[in-house]
């Protein structure tokens, strides 16, 4: 694990030429043995109660009462049925036209049918209104059981990978997709379609910044079975534009609403609802009125969701025939074909209009202020918590002005429901259409005028409510407890107080002079409450960062900027993005470090030049600089403690040396860098973070040299990612000096840290072919780290277990098998207890362990328990390579490798060979970027390759592989 502070193994040993394999390798070996009934009843329970455990949508799929009238659509329905049945290479077929053109109400015709025939497995209908379907969130896990229902193989396969990794119940769509649609997938021969159908593609992709289910559909569901179909339907928005277009796989059709079958499908809708017993009974007596009703058909003009929306408005409506005429007669000269975007603002104009007495100063005001903060919001909020961002107001209660807004809001039923619009054209309608006509300029509201609103609003409630009663749980990132990682789930907080936290900067950001009522409640909030909402923020949703707010408050005027404590913000983000790599939310931690460095550097720049007197470190402090989340407290500590420092002469606090908080925050940056893959601007930041140390410890060694060290030992380990050995050698030399003298002065402070570095320098030796030299290091890194996993076995537990790895693989290089195999397998041990804890953290350094561990059973000629093994292995670096390419793919690559020598072994020479070409895929891929690292790893894939198409008897192929591999070692 390359990480500052940390460990880190390289990612393959002794791969090529090696054979062997496990059967199973998900628990423990020591296993009770059942009968084989009893056994299987067993495991099928399990299986059961894993598969109950997966999240599953509801409402998410299809409705016959929302489907296309029977005789409609019949184009675009037999395109369908017959893509449905054939095997050729477009398995997506996609729908894609404007809002309100019926697309949803075709994705449950097309389910209704392919249920019919046997042919569903699934259906998902996305809904930008329902908390549970307007993300990707839940899509996989309710596909897969779906399909697990179908498939009682598959709900095995399914069960046992959850048995095995909980927590892939809620994972990150892309790993899901992987561990329960395509591996499943790929390990059973369906003999029959299976055909999903998605709805809304665009609700649940509203912006590029997560495109991560639109690169499943475009990258990974070619892959699939050809027996695997699937529908979809969207809106063509920008996003899905940009990555689904021109895709082969991909069959695209869309609507003409201008159509004669359109037109016909138009008539028969209208035909059917007037037929309806509400509507006859409302529309009174002669009824059908045959004249009112051709020229309705005329006006709708193919726009299913005007003629819906039309029904719905009628069903409620006072004198719904007079509004029906009303509605006919205001438009233009009869028959002339009018926009679709006009017609359902037509519409929507005709029922605000009916709305209240756009006369009365007080009603309107009352709409400016409900419908304003409908349309400014960031996300829906319930009735409950805009009356409470009001103060209360009691023209926001159910059965008040909010309620006359029905036809057009969904969610006015109950308190605590989340309101959002009919359909997105009603916000654009709002929010811009309606200022374009004297007629509808009442209706018009300037969605930043309100967002402007809302950031009084927001930091009113948050001064408020933390003021009346502080947040229970607040305060952890100014606790720096050495066992207790990650983020705590704060409870009790309202949806109005958690909204004012999110959102506050997004609002604030769009007012240009700020009033004086704002600049009272910034200085209350910005001193006192600001690193609370950061903490709600990052306890119950998604870390966004925090630098728009500070740009603002650095632009308007010096009375605020005095309010923005720049330092202390600076360490809340560096022990923040530390947490949020605890918890395996790399993305968040890498925004929480990027606004940790730009203050910091901000706090460098001159004037504001400060200095450090006689500095110290501190003993029982820097010990903890071992991991990255723990290593964050520990630099806020020093700080803090050297800014109250007082000589015994009465010499006023010393000043933060803000050199030394710079590289700090750039030394922790490198480390969230490599998470992602991003390993040239990892290096970046540690030659950056070792070049300001090494100016401080020019100044004062003794208080800067554990800090140098450590840089060292990181940028050993980024030198490496770049194939640099011999400069990785030099570095991680020189830092384990600096902490052998710092370690024999006070060895409890920096005993663990030597123990680090020492285990990087037995990598490093390793590399130059220094055997004899490395498993000396690594020898008395683990003694060390031995010692300290008795003292406090839940912080270095994981650090000698990442020893034990290495030392196996020194081990094994000197012939001492046994020793090696011992050592392993308690690595093995110690990772998965506590992967079973934070499988985010650890499941990565389980995957590792557990590769070497298939080679160390290979040397003892336990072939069923290696392929177990690194099967396993394989199962886990796929689902991290799923979320992160970037990172896993080469160890992944690592893996297969391993895994196809073991298929071999055992006689399974196709998935040997399947095995080896991925490998060379994926070594190809990565080598491209970095060829100096990965060069070498792609010429033994292909020669492996080779070998397993000479078993398969394709020897012109073999020969190809064998020559590419030969061209890559000259």
């Amino acid at each position: 694990m390359a990480q500052a502070g940390g460990s880190y193994i390289p990612q393959t040993f002794q791969t090529y030429g090696t054979v062997g394999g496990v059967t199973n390798v998900a628990g423990n070996y020591n296993h009770t043995t059942y009968g084989a009934d009893e056994a299987e009843i067993v495991a099928k329970i399990n299986r059961s109660s894993a598969l109950d455990k997966l999240p599953y949508a509801s409402g998410a799929s299809w409705n016959p009462k929302l489907a296309c009238l029977p005789g409609t659509r019949i184009t675009m329905l037999t395109l369908v049925h017959d893509w449905a049945r054939s095997r050729d290479n477009r398995p997506i077929f996609c729908l894609k036209d404007v809002a309100g053109s019926g697309k949803t109400a075709i994705s449950h015709a097309v389910a209704q049918a392919l249920k019919a025939d046997g042919l569903l497995a699934s259906a998902f209908f996305f809904d930008r209104a329902d908390a549970s379907r307007n993300t990707p969130r839940l899509l996989f896990s309710t596909i897969a059981r779906d399909i697990a229902g179908l498939y009682p193989a598959i709900a095995a396969d399914i069960g046992a990978t959850l048995e095995e990794e909980p927590a892939l119940a809620t994972a990150h769509p892309s790993r899901q997709f992987e561990a329960f649609i395509a591996g499943p997938l790929r390990r059973y021969q369906i003999d029959h379609p299976i055909i999903l159908v998605i709805d809304a593609l665009d609700e649940a992709v509203p912006d590029d910044a997560d495109t991560d289910l639109l690169t499943i559909l475009r990258d990974e569901v070619p892959k699939l079975s050809a027996r695997v179909r699937i529908f979809v339907t969207s809106r063509p928005t920008r996003v899905v534009e940009q990555v689904l277009r021109d895709e082969e796989h991909i069959t695209t059709h869309t609507l003409d609403i201008n159509s004669a079958e359109s037109q016909h499908d138009i008539a028969t809708y209208i035909d059917s609802m007037v037929r309806d017993d509400v509507i006859r009974s409302q529309m009174g007596t002669p009824w059908p009125d045959e004249p009112l009703i051709r020229d309705l058909k005329v006006k709708t003009e193919g726009h299913f969701i005007w003629i819906a929306t039309v029904f719905g408005y009628l069903r409620s409506a006072y004198q719904p025939r007079e509004k029906l005429r009303a509605l006919i007669s205001s438009s233009v000269a009869y028959g002339q074909v009018l926009e679709p975007t006009r017609k359902i603002n037509e519409l929507y104009a005709t029922i605000l209009e009916v709305c209240g007495d756009w006369n009365d100063p007080a009603f309107r005001e009352g709409y400016a202020v409900f419908m304003g903060s409908v349309m400014a919001v960031k996300r829906p909020l319930s009735l409950a918590a805009l009356r409470a961002l009001h103060g209360g107001s009691q023209e926001l209660s159910l059965g008040s002005l909010p309620q006359r807004f029905g036809s057009v809001l969904v969610g006015l039923q109950h308190e605590h429901e989340p309101i959002h619009t009919l359909h997105l054209s009603f916000r654009e309608f709002v929010t811009v259409s309606a200022a374009e006509s004297v007629n509808t300029e009442k209706f018009f509201l300037s969605e930043k005028e309100h967002s402007r609103k809302l950031a009084e609003l927001c930091l009113r409630t948050m001064v408020r409510e933390m003021t009346a009663a502080p947040v229970t749980g607040a305060g952890y990132l100014a606790e720096h407890v050495d066992d207790r990682p990650g983020i705590p789930m704060l409870t009790g907080l309202s949806e109005q107080l958690l909204y004012g936290c999110e959102s506050w900067s997004d609002h604030i950001c769009d007012i240009q002079s700020p009033t004086i009522a704002v600049a009272e409640l910034l200085r209350e909030f910005l001193p006192h409450h600001h690193s609370t909402s950061i903490e709600v923020v990052a306890s119950t949703s998604t870390f966004v960062g925090t630098l728009p707010a500070w740009r603002w408050v650095k632009c308007h005027g010096k009375e605020f900027l005095g309010l923005y404590d720049e330092t202390s913000q600076a360490d809340i983000l560096f022990d923040l993005a530390g947490r949020l790599r605890d918890e395996g939310r790399r993305e968040e931690a890498l925004v929480a470090s990027e606004d940790s460095v730009h203050l910091c550097r901000v706090l460098a720049q001159p004037p504001a030049k400060s200095k450090v007197k006689h500095a110290t470190p501190l003993d029982s402090i820097f010990q903890r600089l071992l991991t990255i989340g723990k290593r964050n407290a520990a630099m806020i500590k020093v700080r803090q403690s050297m800014h109250r420092r007082q000589n015994v002469t009465g010499e006023q606090p010393e000043t933060v040396n803000t050199t030394e908080k710079l590289a700090d925050s750039l030394s922790n940056h490198s480390v969230y860098l490599s998470d992602l893959g991003r390993h040239k601007d990892a290096l970046v930041a540690t030659q950056e973070a070792l070049g300001l140390r090494r100016a401080l410890v020019a100044e004062q060694p003794e208080a800067f040299n554990a800090v140098l060290a450590q840089s060292l030992n990181n940028l050993s380990i980024r030198l490496s990612d770049h194939g640099r050995h011999e400069e990785a050698l030099a570095a991680i030399q020189e830092a384990v000096g600096l902490y052998r003298a710092l370690a024999a002065e006070r060895p409890q402070a920096f005993n663990a840290a030597l123990a680090n570095s020492l285990n990087n320098l037995s990598i490093r030796l390793s590399d130059h072919g220094r055997h004899a030299e490395a498993l000396a290091a690594i020898q008395e890194a683990v003694g060390l780290r031995r010692a300290l996993a008795a003292e406090r076995p839940q912080t270095f537990n994981a650090d000698l277990a990442d020893s034990l790895t290495n030392l196996s693989v020194d081990l094994s290089s000197h012939g001492r098998h046994e020793e090696a195999l011992a050592a392993i397998q308690e690595a093995v041990r110690l990772y998965r207890a506590v992967a079973t804890e934070r499988s985010q953290a650890f499941n990565a350094d389980l995957a590792l362990s557990l590769n070497n561990l298939s080679l160390r059973l290979s040397d003892h000629g336990r072939h069923a328990e290696a392929l177990a093994a690194i099967q396993e292995a394989v199962g886990l670096r796929r689902a991290l390579a799923a979320e992160r390419p970037a990172v896993f793919n080469s160890v992944l690559a690592d893996s297969l490798f391993n895994l196809s020598f073991k298929f071999s072994r055992l006689g399974r020479y196709e998935e040997a060979l399947q095995a080896a070409q991925e490998a060379v895929n994926l070594y190809r891929a990565v080598a491209a970027e970095r060829s100096k690292v990965f060069t070498s790893k792609l010429s033994n894939a292909l020669r492996r390759l080779s070998e397993c198409l000479s078993a398969s008897g394709r020897e012109a192929e073999a020969e190809v592989a064998r020559e590419e591999a030969q061209s890559l070692r000259l």
